[in-house]
């Protein structure tokens, strides 16, 4: 295991520069090359900013007087983000957790965005993974509305597209937990 760092902030957009700060504090602890440190900062500053966002306008963690906790877990080879936010969860094909039996181990579109697709697949009945799939070769048809950018969804491409992993968790009593990964393998030091 790795080495583990708490931070808890009011969920608070007048927060959104603290936790970006921090974020991109974290990445000077990464034991990767500097140059590729830099770039790793900037995806956690955006990353972090999307969930944190996403936390504060539509989680119900304001409301009930409740912090929202990160945890970033760094090791030689990865940092996984821990993200602990307060319900409702995220409405996979009308259902919020636990999703139903028939739905698990399915892919299905959420949005799609100029340079790819977002997709979820239920993992189990309390865990959803997002996907980004990035269109390769293809020319944007700018006159369809298929490819046009909405606001819905539009943080959830970012965040894919920049982490490895993805997921949403419900942990009970209404606790939900976004867990970020990236591998950092191919940005170690040089020798």
């Amino acid at each position: 295991m790795g080495d583990i760092v708490r931070f808890h902030v009011p969920c608070k957009i007048e927060y959104t520069n603290m936790v970006e700060d921090f974020s991109e504090l974290i990445s000077n602890y990464l034991m990767i090359d500097p140059d590729e440190r830099k770039k790793i900062a900037q995806h956690l500053r955006a990353v972090i900013n999307e969930v944190f966002i996403n936390i504060v306008n539509h989680s119900n963690t304001s409301a009930i007087d409740e912090m929202v906790r990160f945890q970033f877990e760094m090791d030689m080879n990865f940092i996984v983000i821990s993200i602990f936010d307060y319900g409702p969860g995220f409405q996979a094909e009308s259902h919020y957790p636990p999703y139903p039996p028939y739905l698990l181990g399915k892919k299905y579109p959420l949005n799609r965005v100029l340079d790819g697709l977002v997709s979820y697949k239920i993992l189990d009945p309390f865990t959803v993974s997002f996907i980004f799939e990035e269109n390769i070769g293809s020319e944007i048809d700018f006159e369809n509305k298929e490819h046009i950018l909405r606001d819905h969804g539009l943080g959830l491409s970012i965040i894919t597209k920049l982490m490895d992993q993805v997921t949403y968790s419900y942990l009970g009593e209404g606790r939900f937990d976004w867990k970020l990964v990236k591998q950092l393998s191919a940005f170690q030091t040089k020798e």
